[in-house]
């Protein structure tokens, strides 16, 4: 029998093209690809959001730097559906035992993360090694909890800090989360952020060389994991609020007076970024009843001295004593 070739160049291509189109038809789920991704998908239904965060949230003593994750609060009394932001595989689920709920983090790519904390009444089918689609439902945040909070990991990213290895890697690789949802869903979004300069997302690494400015570690503190929990007494930082960005916010977990306190300060200066070595002794007075004074001074580069004075104003104050502490980068 003669076998006719353009018909069977054409029973081929057809064949491939079948094949190919088949394997584009298949539901994606994580790849070994490298990169962010697109989120697609809003978490929680944006009329359920009373208020969307940008990162840069402060609450010491458990939050004395600026938060690496931002925040969803509620309006709805009810459980309200939290949904998969993209596609991925759910790489650990951990249960708080304080609010009885769960933190979810997933893998996008190698070298793209994600995570809610603060989940409740998981589906079935939510463990880990699954495999999630967005939209897919991962649970429910409860309002009378606390907010759900979303964070994202992109490794192709850093943060700047002055010495990255005190850091936890979603701090020091910490995404703006903002940034990697679709233009539909990011405008949604950013229509429950208050904050009204860029970046939109917030800025958690205020680390400015030779300067006040940024994150302080008690003098002794261990390199390893001092920005967790763990050592929340033993951090102070200079930085700005994350809603008003020319606000100054001093910030400290404990060991100084007054610790745990996060305050403005009257007359919103001087700037921690113009402060360095060359300035000598600095005052800062609180925006507090009664009144108190934080007198820093930059030993060099990497180190201040600070004392807390109670009950003091800026000219009460004139020199450290006995009480006052070490704090370097």
């Amino acid at each position: 029998m003669k076998i006719n070739t353009n018909h069977l160049i054409c029973v081929l291509f057809i064949v491939v093209f079948c094949i190919s189109s088949c394997d584009n038809d298949e539901v994606a789920g994580p790849s070994n690809s490298s990169g962010p991704i697109t989120f697609t998908y809003s978490p929680i239904d944006t009329s359920k959001i009373s208020q969307a965060t940008p990162l840069g949230n402060i609450n010491p003593p458990g939050h004395t730097f600026p938060t690496d994750h931002i925040y969803f609060y509620l309006n709805d009394p009810n459980l309200v559906v939290v949904r998969a932001v993209a596609g991925g595989t759910i790489r650990s689920i951990y249960h708080n035992a304080w609010s009885n709920d769960y933190r979810i983090e997933f893998k996008h790519t190698e070298t793209f993360y994600s995570y809610f904390d603060h989940i409740k009444n998981l589906p079935a089918g939510v463990v880990q090694g699954a495999t999630v689609q967005g939209g897919d439902l991962i649970g429910y945040g409860d309002r009378s909890v606390s907010a759900v909070d979303l964070g994202v990991i992109d490794y192709d990213s850093t943060r700047h800090f002055i010495v990255p290895a005190r850091y936890h890697e979603f701090s020091l690789h910490c995404g703006d989360p903002y940034r990697y949802f679709s233009d539909e869903v990011r405008t949604a979004l950013l229509t429950k952020n208050h904050r009204t300069v860029e970046p939109r997302g917030g800025k958690i690494d205020f680390d400015c060389d030779s300067t006040l400015s940024g994150n302080w570690f008690l003098e002794g503190t261990p390199i390893a994991q001092a920005s967790s929990i763990t050592y929340s007494s033993n951090h102070l930082a200079f930085v700005y609020d994350m809603f008003e960005s020319s606000q100054i916010r001093i910030t400290a977990g404990g060991t100084l007076n007054l610790a745990p306190f996060n305050y403005r300060v009257n007359g919103n200066t001087p700037n921690p970024r113009n402060v360095t070595m060359a300035s000598g002794l600095v005052k800062y007075e609180f925006t507090t009843t009664p009144t108190a004074v934080l007198l820093v001074q930059m030993v060099n580069a990497q180190k201040i001295q600070v004392e807390v004075f109670l009950n003091k104003t800026k000219t009460q104050v004139s020199s450290f004593t006995a009480s006052a502490q070490m704090y370097v980068r």
